[in-house]
């Protein structure tokens, strides 16, 4: 094995993955090779077609990876990304190097996600609630203001099928919380008249010392009986809810931390959980993970990375980045709303890893996650670009991105 094989990376215009992998295969990688471990891995979250594209620039061929995946889900939790990273390691048959560099980018890319959500800055731009199921009420016109105790009729949630997984265990508890969206509120006054209050005496207060529906962000939230789950339904005790009123989350009543003088603690009942929950102690939830959202090729991007890469005989002892790392600049739209150009799991990336970068050279997301994640991966030596690849140029490989932008949208590999 050849391990004096230098790769010279050039993100003048940024970095993502498919880029990569795309000039991986403009070095010399067949195509096949690339395509087929993305291919292999993504059986893991639905399937894919990846298709690689000999495209004529005005620097010669390029390749362009065009990616149709079909995934169960946009997100993947950290866990179930190192399950399937592995997997895809031993089936590979990757060697130990390589193998490293698929774990570092993928560790890179969840500990990003996590400083990322736990700064806050992805709370900008509009929220996106997204409906897991619907109520069904006797209340097709007119609706109470407060659950009646004696209300007639059936009453119960039923979740979409995809959500009723997330049942389990939610009949231990005797009551629940249900948070839905009042779609048949109509606008609203940040100054309202209590409807009970009549007359002379009527008083207006502010919309937010009032249960009334009309509000910016029109929310129910009603506590009720839980009485049985059966598939994807919960019945429930009466609910003060148009028949066909969106819910957007469930969560239980727990007697203890709620501090009140019914229901029960379900699951959690006499646990030292409980216990520290209710003395407020700091502690950690197993379950508190990272989530890598806009997951649909992260994986594939990483395993194509690295199976190029063994396949080139790439030195990792040896790689070089010339300088500064554009990031591009203005705002870029995905599920967290619109947020600033570098995104904030970019930014703590290039903040972690202390990687030489300026934005531009155009308004647009040129370094993704994934492609700062692969970058730091690599652990390159930083080399200023008018200082130029090191050594004699044996080949030059070009990864085209998506993008139409007014300057070439591409990566550009070196190898000697």
């Amino acid at each position: 094995m050849n391990i004096e094989r230098i790769l010279t990376v050039d993100p003048a215009m940024g970095m993502a993955g498919d880029m990569f992998s795309a000039a991986l295969i403009g070095l010399g990688v067949p195509a096949s090779v690339v395509t087929g471990v993305m291919e292999h891995v993504a059986r893991f979250l639905g399937s894919a077609n990846v298709q690689a594209e000999i495209v004529s620039t005005k620097e010669g061929p390029g390749v362009h990876l065009r990616t149709e995946l079909e995934m169960d889900g946009p997100h993947l939790s950290a866990s179930d990304a190192r399950t399937y990273l592995e997997a895809a390691v031993r089936e590979e048959h990757l060697s130990p190097a390589y193998a490293d560099f698929a774990r570092r980018a993928l560790e890179c890319l969840i500990a990003a996600e996590r400083e990322a959500h736990s700064s806050g800055q992805l709370d900008v731009g509009e929220l996106h609630l997204k409906p897991i199921g619907i109520v069904h009420t006797p209340y097709h016109n007119e609706a109470p203001r407060q659950p009646q105790k004696d209300a007639k009729g059936e009453f119960y949630v039923e979740l979409f099928p995809e959500f009723a997984a997330g049942l389990a265990g939610v009949e231990a508890f005797s009551h629940i919380y249900i948070i839905s969206y009042l779609h048949r509120a109509s606008g609203y006054s940040l100054t309202v008249t209590p409807p009970w209050q009549e007359g002379e005496k009527a008083r207006r207060v502010g919309l937010f010392a009032s249960r009334s529906p009309n509000r910016p962000s029109p929310l129910g939230f009603t506590l009720t009986q839980m009485r049985r789950v059966e598939g994807n339904r919960i019945y429930t005790g009466p609910l003060d809810l148009f028949d066909g009123t969106p819910v957007v989350d469930i969560k239980p009543h727990l007697r203890t931390l709620d501090e009140t003088d019914f229901g029960n603690d379900g699951w959690l009942a006499d646990s030292d959980h409980l216990r520290l929950h209710k003395e407020g102690i700091p502690h950690h939830h197993a379950s508190e993970e990272a989530v890598l959202h806009e997951a649909q090729d992260i994986l594939l991007d990483i395993m194509g990375a690295a199976k190029g890469l063994e396949s080139l005989e790439v030195s990792l002892e040896n790689v070089v980045c010339l300088t500064p790392v554009s990031v591009g600049g203005g705002e870029v739209r995905f599920s967290h709303g619109t947020l600033p150009v570098p995104t904030p799991a970019v930014a703590a990336i290039l903040k972690r890893y202390r990687i030489p970068h300026a934005t531009g050279p155009v308004d647009a997301e040129l370094l993704t996650p994934t492609g700062a994640a692969l970058l730091a991966a690599l652990r390159p030596r930083w080399r200023p670009r008018e200082m130029g690849p090191e050594g004699k140029v044996a080949q030059r490989g070009l990864g085209l991105g998506s993008k139409k932008l007014e300057l070439l949208n591409g990566l550009r590999l070196m190898l000697r």
